[in-house]
């Protein structure tokens, strides 16, 4: 029997969070089968959870159908493996945004991930009103922010905590775009609230940071999950050489394909989840370019020349 799932709070909400990434037949429509070999291949990877939607997830390419059968694959799966799941419910209103919640509550969501409505810029009385409404709509169960800047718009410090005062079910926010200046002013203003990057581990714990939401656990999420535990337990000596590592594979093997190959986050985070053993395939969804086993092997030569303690370990040199 699976242990069970700890209900999340701003106390315990912490940990490494990886981003599941949908497999799309040629028709581009779900692959339930190869899905719900992704979402229990993180059992026993150390990861703290895992959580649909947001670019990695290609929210915006999935139609009501789909959007249910994955949020059912995402909380059956990951609750059977011990994992606990939050569903991305990021919508272009609060009307959609809360059918969706309904079908994350009915599926046993343990947390709803949303960023603001990206097509028109919210005021601030706008993003109360989101917030209040989304959290009326999830009742008991957690809410955490995901602030983007295609939301366009930042929620400053001040603003941040009257919400966090307003909403006691708004527990966390993902934030890559923060650094750590931002991360100490807001925690000034909401110092309860989990906030979470990317695998920025060693600059963010020590400002406050909880931990992140993480694509490169797609390559090798032991090694993400060591990072993170080193820094949460202070050891930065030891993290550091890791977490240069890290930074490195991400500025001169990834984001490269970003800026000289025109590919999108969604495309790059399938080929580094390929090139790190998932079943998912490197077709977007379109009109998003996608990117090719090329580009696959690519990440890996790199890797294996100049970051091979990051090989996944059934590549790795024994």
């Amino acid at each position: 029997m699976p242990a069970k799932i700890k209900q999340l709070t701003r106390k315990n909400l912490r940990g490494v969070w990886s981003a599941l990434i949908i497999p799309w037949t040629d028709r581009d429509e779900l692959d339930s089968r190869r899905f719900i070999t992704e979402v229990r291949s993180y059992a026993r990877t150390g990861v703290h959870g895992v959580y649909t939607g947001g670019t990695t997830g290609e929210f915006y390419a999935q139609d009501d159908k789909t959007f249910e059968r994955v949020t059912q694959i995402a909380c059956e799966q990951a609750h059977d493996v011990g994992l606990p799941v939050q569903i991305g419910a990021t919508a272009l209103s609060t009307r959609t945004a809360r059918q969706r919640i309904r079908v994350a509550l009915k599926a046993g969501a343990d947390a709803i991930q949303i960023a603001l409505p990206l097509w028109l810029e919210l005021k601030d009385d706008e993003v109360k009103r989101f917030v209040r409404e989304i959290a009326d709509e999830a009742g008991k169960t957690p809410i955490i922010l995901y602030l983007t800047s295609r939301s366009k718009r930042k929620i400053e410090p001040q603003l941040f905590g009257e919400i966090a005062a307003e909403v006691p079910t708004f527990i966390g926010i993902k934030d890559t775009g923060s650094d750590v200046k931002k991360v100490k002013a807001l925690l000034k203003h909401a110092p309860d609230i989990a906030i979470f990057g990317g695998e920025d581990f060693y600059e963010r714990i020590p400002a406050g940071g909880r931990g992140g939401y993480c694509s490169i656990t797609g390559f090798n999420a032991p090694k993400v999950v060591e990072l993170y535990e080193l820094c949460a337990a202070g050891r930065l000596r030891e993290a550091k050489p890791l977490a240069a590592s890290l930074n490195r594979f991400l500025h001169e093997a990834l984001i490269p394909l970003v800026k000289e190959e025109g590919l999108w986050d969604s495309a790059v985070d399938r080929i580094q989840r390929v090139a790190g053993g998932g079943n998912v395939g490197v077709r977007c969804q379109s009109p998003y370019r996608s990117g090719t086993m090329k580009h696959v092997k690519r990440v890996l030569a790199w890797c294996r020349k100049n970051t091979p303690e990051l090989m996944p370990c059934q590549l790795a040199p024994k």
